[in-house]
């Protein structure tokens, strides 16, 4: 299956890992490799995870406030949006468009 990030979720994951790496030295490329973790059981299995609207699943990153926002078709993977969980909720819901 195809992966495509959107290049603001891009945005969003370079800030995370540059902002957690700056908190604790090897933080960020923890970050960086359970998302990736992550990314490839999405990729395996992408309708097994919850949805957040209707076209639209979410899928958790384990050990960090973030969700990963993303549409699943046939053979494309598109994720929308790296969302921390404790700012505003659905800001990237334009990104849709």
């Amino acid at each position: 299956m195809k992966i495509r990030i959107h290049d603001l979720a891009a945005q969003e994951m370079d800030e995370a890992i540059e902002w957690y790496e700056l908190q604790s030295k090897g933080l960020g490329k923890q970050f960086r490799q359970i998302f990736r973790d992550q990314v490839r059981k999405l990729a395996r299995n992408p309708t097994w995870y919850l949805k957040e609207s209707d076209d639209i699943y979410k899928a958790f990153i384990p050990r960090f406030p973030y969700k990963i926002l993303y549409t699943a078709e046939e053979n494309e993977l598109v994720i929308w949006a790296i969302a921390n969980m404790h700012r505003e909720p659905r800001y990237w819901q334009n990104r849709l468009s």
